[in-house]
């Protein structure tokens, strides 16, 4: 009986075994036709010449320095266009407690930044840190439009402005990921006529009383104190985590007791990682507050400032200037593949006059595309173009938007 059965069984599987080994051979048959009907993909020009980037380590090669020194691009003001100079760093003095840098750098449009910095981020164990920085600024052909919110494009003016800073921060890491500090320093400011002869220079069309600050200059002393949590993976390319910042800063006006004021700042950053990280939801929020003293009004160069390569990307940098400002940004990045994201963004803010008038109401708004390439998981240059009402612009910028 058990073997009867046994054979009944053979006898009925057999045709649907014999079936399924046809169906196998039909597919494999397809494919096999499929795959002779395949041609390989014929990338772009631009698609070939980043992956000859990627593959020759142009980028690394650039950063990379001998004995210290090395190329440094950009890093100065948006507006100056293209910027590079000799930096030296050391990150290796003291077994890594200390980290020296200088650099200097200029634009064709004759911007330049001479700045020193001396670090000593892991002190006591990575509990104490301290930092001490100088800078010289000298920005022949900085734009201004007129204070607040409803200036017009067509009040475009250029102005001068140089100073020399000199700050000192320091403070404790209680816990990881958090920083807790106070900083203290000087800032010299001189205005003066701008240099770009397309544009009325500043002075002649803004008088003191609407544009302070654009006729008599002051120097500051300057105290302030700051808490950061910052728990992003990598820094300077982050895919997952949050940087989270609060400072609150006293200017004291050493000169003319006209221009001593409170600021507060504000930023929060957050990345949400999914596909195994290869894509990046990024946002930002960040708002600067101010509070001038009784009788005191805000420098307009000291004021916070919206347009340009850093928050509303669809319009021309320093657009608008006023006392108080809000930004918001987002961004939607993908891996391309190893060296290069691709990115979608959208922006919105403003800036105001009166506190009270902190709301989400009248933001101006922009959005556009970019690339950015990475090294050592930092982005060592990005390209954006954006557009808004008042048209577009495209920046080529040697760091990452935040």
């Amino acid at each position: 009986m058990p073997f009867t059965l046994l054979l009944c069984l053979v006898l009925l599987l057999t045709p649907a075994l014999a079936q399924h080994e046809s169906r196998a051979g039909e597919i494999e048959t397809a494919r096999d036709e499929k795959a002779k009907r395949l041609t390989p993909d014929d990338p772009s020009g631009l698609e070939q010449r980043l992956v000859e980037i990627n593959e020759k380590k142009v980028l690394e090669r650039l950063t990379a320095g001998i004995a210290g020194f090395r190329v440094k691009f950009g890093g100065l003001v948006t507006g100056s266009g293209f910027a590079l100079g000799p930096e030296y760093l050391r990150t290796d003095l003291a077994d890594g407690e200390v980290i020296l840098r200088s650099s200097a750098r200029g634009s064709l449009k004759k911007y330049t930044l001479l700045d020193f910095e001396l670090s000593m981020p892991r002190l006591a164990g990575d509990r104490v840190f301290v930092d001490f920085y100088a800078a010289h600024r000298n920005y022949p052909r900085m734009q201004y439009y007129g204070p607040g919110p409803d200036s017009a494009k067509t009040g475009r003016s250029n102005f001068r402005l140089e100073n020399m800073a000199w700050d000192f921060s320091g403070g404790v890491k209680p816990v990881r990921n958090l920083k807790v500090g106070a900083t203290g320093g000087f800032l010299k400011v001189n205005v003066g006529p701008g240099t770009d002869r397309r544009f009325v220079s500043a002075e002649q069309i803004y008088t003191e009383s609407m544009t302070p600050g654009i006729d008599r200059q002051t120097d500051f002393g300057r105290t302030g104190i700051f808490a950061q949590y910052d728990y992003r993976d990598l820094p300077g390319g982050p895919r997952k985590g949050g940087n989270y910042l609060a400072r609150y800063s006293w200017y004291f006006d050493r000169r003319l007791d006209l221009n001593s004021f409170r600021q507060l700042d504000l930023e929060v950053q957050q990345y949400i990682p999914f596909f195994n990280e290869r894509r990046v939801i990024a946002l930002r929020g960040k708002s600067v507050l101010t509070y001038p003293g009784d009788g005191q009004v805000v420098p307009f160069y000291l004021q916070p400032t919206l347009g340009g390569s850093d928050d509303l990307r669809g319009f021309r940098p320093f657009r608008f200037y006023d006392d108080n400002l809000t930004v918001f940004n987002a961004e939607y990045r993908w891996e391309t593949f190893s060296g290069l994201d691709m990115a979608v963004f959208a922006d919105a803010g403003k800036v105001f006059h009166r506190r009270g008038d902190w709301n989400l109401h009248d933001l101006e708004g922009c959005y556009g595309v970019g690339m950015r390439f990475n090294v050592r998981n930092s982005v060592f240059l990005r390209i954006d173009a954006g557009f808004s009402h008042e048209g577009f612009q495209v920046w080529l910028k040697f760091n990452n938007v935040f």
